[in-house]
This record gives structure tokens, C-alpha cells and sequence, in this order.
């Protein structure tokens, strides 16, 4: 009997399991850090379903044919046709296959039958989830998920759960983005003025044009509207569309719940602009304490926002609207002055 546990690195971002999946494969040691610090500056919020992400977003695993964003990520796109052939009725083979010559698996389950999740045996739902072990001896995967309330976490499921999962009807469109993972050695050397641009874009709103996912044709089915640019807002304009969210829900009367995902990366956001700061040694002129004055609003606001869902308390709402509005005026200020630096 075998047994195989990948790697799982510590990941730097968790709002998404996307990011945290990249991050638990990559982030080995250092030698990522100065891609990271040039990447993960601009952000867009989907105005479909309000979503917010980095726009680095759908460029690691899912989008483009087998194509990746990051230098330590080999990605393999099996085509359609062996996916839905081969490893629709055979998926415990296919992923001890894999697994035994170090990859990871990316693939889409129902969490209907996940006993870790939020859904389990209440509601069909699915999801992507990172596979990276199994062990025989205890007839069971592991694998890696926002299971546990939207927290990020390693745990298991036996052959047979994953196997019900991945064969559920929800699933049926969603198979095609099985991706395997490989990580590889890679390098890249930060670029201050590809960074200077960045914060620019960021700051001034600035649409972004260029990316894998807008070069594609785009995907039929749930996931279309990702791939259509006109429903985009992006930089610190997404900050103006979240005030307006705020205001919408002070207007609806009865239940409403403000979605936490928003706040919290745009707290990891802010995170890793007060890392960057450090990494660039530029801490010392003053840039770094005002930023993190940065960080502990966003947090706050963060808090704030579960607060709210929790107490239904409207002026939290109002203090929201503070909270937002000194981040945007801090973050231009120093973010300004980092500009002039690099």
C-alpha cells in the first residue's frame, strides 16, 4: 500500500483557494518573492456577481491552453475529450496516477459530499479543489479547499467521497478545467518600473486590457461573464463601487449580508503593499508606518463587515463609510510618494 503528501507551503494570499493553492505549491523557499512583489497590485471587482479579485486572477490555472502567469507553475491541460473519455468514470486511478509523479491536481467537486464543507449534505455546490496526497492503507485523498467557513484548509476525503463528488451531475460542465500542477524551477527579476506602472494603473483607475483571460474565446456557461471586460471595474475605483454596495444595503429592508470576501482581500492587499515597502528597503523614509496605517483600517473594516453580518447593526454601516474613505486617502498619499521613489 502507497502512500504520497505533496508539499504545502505556507501561501501568502487566502481570499481565494486559487491564490492559496498557488502559493501551498511555489512558495518553497524565497525565490518567488520578487515576482510576487511586481505582481498583486491591481485589483477588479466583476460587477455581475461582485467579486473581487486580483486582476492576476484566472491566469494560473483555469484560462489560456495550459498557459500560467508564474514562472514556478508548470500547468498541463488534458484535453476535453480525455477528460470527459478517461477520467470521468476512473478518477481514483487518474489521481494516484498523477500524484505518484509529484503533481497536483486542480479539479471542480460537488461539496454536497465533502464532509468538511459548509454545504455538506445541505446544498450542491461546486467547487475547485487542489488534491496533493492520498493514502491507501486509509483509503483516503487530501486535499486543500476554502472548506471550512471561507478559511483555507488541508484535510481528507475517502476515495469513495471524492469519487461522488467529481461524478455528481453540478460537476458535469466544470470538468473540463481539471488542470495537473507541477511545480518547476523558475526565476524572475523585480522591475521597478513595471512596478512603478502598476501602482500607477492602480491608483488612477486604469482599465486593464491585457491578460490571458481577456485573449481567450470566451467560455461558455457559468463562467462567461468573467471573460467580458464591460462588466469590470478595476483599482481604486472598486473602492467607490464597494461604498456603493454599502449604501445599497442600508436601502433593502429586511435580511442582508455584506459579502466578507470583499474586505478581506482587500486587507491582503494592503498586506502585501506594506511587504512590498520592506522588501524595497524603503521603509526607512516614513512610507512603511503611514502604510500600515493603511493595513490596520483595512483590517477594521474587515472586522467591521463580520460584525455587521453577525449584529445587523446599520451603524456599522456609517462607520464602514469612514473607515473606507480615510483608506482611500492615506493609501493615494503614500502610494504617491512610493511612486516618486522607484
Amino acid at each position: 500500500m502507497k502512500s504520497i503528501i505533496l508539499p504545502m507551503y505556507e501561501p501568502k494570499l487566502n481570499t481565494y483557494n486559487v491564490y492559496a493553492a498557488l502559493f501551498s505549491i511555489i512558495a518553497k523557499d524565497e525565490s518567488y518573492l520578487p515576482w510576487f512583489y511586481s505582481n498583486f497590485i491591481s485589483i477588479g471587482i466583476n460587477t455581475c456577481d461582485d467579486t473581487l479579485y486580483f486582476t492576476d486572477h484566472f491566469t494560473f490555472f483555469e484560462y489560456g491552453e495550459g498557459l500560467t502567469a508564474c514562472p514556478w507553475l508548470e500547468v498541463y491541460k488534458p484535453p476535453h475529450k480525455t477528460i470527459y473519455y478517461q477520467y470521468s468514470f476512473n478518477i481514483k486511478e487518474v489521481l494516484i496516477s498523477y500524484l505518484d509523479q509529484n503533481k497536483y491536481i486542480w479539479l471542480y467537486l460537488d461539496q454536497f459530499y465533502i464532509p468538511q464543507s459548509t454545504y455538506y449534505q445541505q446544498m450542491h455546490k461546486e467547487h475547485s479543489v487542489l488534491v496533493y496526497g492520498y493514502d491507501d492503507a486509509a483509503q483516503v485523498f487530501y486535499i486543500a479547499d476554502n472548506l471550512d467557513n471561507g478559511k483555507f484548509i488541508k484535510t481528507m476525503i475517502s476515495y469513495q467521497q471524492l469519487i461522488t463528488a467529481w461524478e455528481s451531475d453540478i460537476c458535469e460542465h466544470f470538468r473540463r478545467l481539471f488542470r495537473v500542477l507541477h511545480r518547476k524551477q523558475g526565476e524572475y527579476t523585480l522591475n521597478t518600473a513595471h512596478l512603478r506602472n502598476q501602482i500607477e494603473d492602480y491608483l488612477s483607475s486604469k482599465t486593464i486590457h491585457q491578460g490571458i483571460y481577456w485573449d481567450q474565446v470566451p467560455v461558455d456557461g457559468p463562467h462567461a461573464y468573467v471573460q467580458n471586460i464591460k462588466y469590470w471595474i478595476f483599482g481604486h475605483e472598486v473602492y467607490s463601487y464597494t461604498l456603493q454596495l454599502i449604501q445599497q444595503a442600508k436601502r433593502i429592508k429586511g435580511p442582508k449580508v455584506l459579502d466578507t470576501r470583499i474586505p478581506h482581500l482587500l486587507w491582503e492587499h494592503k498586506k502585501c503593499m506594506a511587504e512590498r515597502i520592506h522588501y524595497l528597503n524603503l521603509g526607512t523614509y516614513g512610507l512603511a508606518g503611514e502604510y500600515e496605517k493603511v493595513v490596520n483600517h483595512s483590517l477594521t473594516i474587515r472586522n467591521l463587515t463580520i460584525k455587521y453580518n453577525l449584529t445587523k447593526n446599520d451603524r456599522i454601516l456609517s462607520e464602514l463609510d469612514t473607515r473606507i474613505s480615510e483608506v482611500v486617502h492615506t493609501e493615494k498619499n503614500v502610494l504617491r510618494q512610493l511612486v516618486e521613489w522607484l
